[in-house]
Parts: C-alpha cells; structure tokens; sequence
C-alpha cells in the first residue's frame, strides 16, 4: 500500500476510535477534555478526575432524567467521601451559585448576558475582601463578596442578599467576572 493511503487509514481508525470515547461518557466529554479538575493536586485531583470526569457523578443531580452518571451512587459517594476528606471541602463539579435564581433577578440577568453591563468592581470594593460588584447605570448590582467578617454573601440590590459559603461565593464571583469579560468590561 501507499504511504499516503496506510497513514489515512490510520488517522481514520483513531478519528473513529475518538468518536466512540466521546459517546461512552454520560456527558459526551472525555476526561482529557473536561478542565473542572484542573486545580486540583495529587489525591485530590485523582477523586475529582474520577467523580466529575470519568464517572459524571454529578449528573445525578442535574435535574435530568436522561443523563445518569456512569457508576453506582455507591460508587460516587465513596469517592466524594475521599474527596472530601483529602481536601475538606466541596467537589469542584458540584458547587453552585445560589443566587443565580429567579429569586435574584439582577444577579441572574447580568449572568445570562440580558442587559450591559457598564461597572465591575473586584476587591477591595464596598468594604469587601474578596469578590466582585457587577451593574450598570439602570440596572442594579449584582454581588458575590466576603465582607470583612469573613462572611461570603451573594445577591443583588432589589432582592437582597444571603450567606453562602467561600466554594460558592469563588463559583458566584467567577460567573459575574465571565458575564463583564464576555461583554469586554474590566473588572477593576
């Protein structure tokens, strides 16, 4: 055979072979190319490759029925106990933002890119340590911040705020800083 013929039977034999590692993860994304586990180390990252990565664990609580995780809930729940105590916190996959809900109107519109988004503050704003403020001149603030307490709160102006956790206020501030950056604010 020709060179040139053996070496597109080969890249077609490892196209096939990629498609069908993509359909056998519940999420349709290979390991090698989900990043939720990136900044894990060691052990940590291991428990995380396997419970959000390989066996989509998380699935089960997504809300939707035709997407289940690829290993028992036996499974998922020993390697989230390690995880855990490997790292004393939340899964990476698992953590939400609490106020990315229709209870926070400003919140959720400014994350779902609903309005322009003029102002993005981060820390040390509004006497906060950590976080990040969000708005424009009609619409009000959204927020995810630690206040000085070292308390995290998230919420927006209309409807108020609530207590979160540091996991969930990280997440909260991360979806507030995509929704300026994918506007081209910077947030200062």
């Amino acid at each position: 055979m020709k060179p040139q013929l053996v070496l597109f039977l080969t890249l077609s034999l490892l196209c096939i072979g990629t498609g069908a590692a993509l359909a056998q993860t519940p999420d349709g994304f290979p390991p090698a190319l989900e990043t939720v586990c990136d900044m894990e180390q060691g052990a940590a990252y291991g428990h995380c490759n396997a419970y959000c990565e390989a066996m989509d664990c998380e699935l089960a609580n997504d809300g939707d029925p035709s997407t289940n995780p690829s290993a028992s809930a036996t499974a998922c729940s020993k390697v989230r106990n390690k995880f855990q105590q490997a790292t004393g916190r939340d899964l990476p996959c698992e953590v939400t933002c609490p106020c990315n809900v229709p209870r926070f109107p400003a919140f959720s519109e400014i994350v779902a890119g609903q309005f322009p988004i003029a102002v993005c503050r981060t820390e040390p704003a509004f006497g906060s340590l950590d976080g990040i403020f969000v708005g424009n001149v009609t619409q009000p603030f959204a927020l995810a911040a630690q206040l000085a307490s070292g308390q995290w709160f998230c919420g927006d102006f209309l409807a108020g705020t609530i207590p979160i956790t540091p996991a969930q206020g990280q997440f909260c501030a991360q979806l507030l800083e995509q929704a300026a950056n994918s506007q081209n604010v910077t947030c200062n």
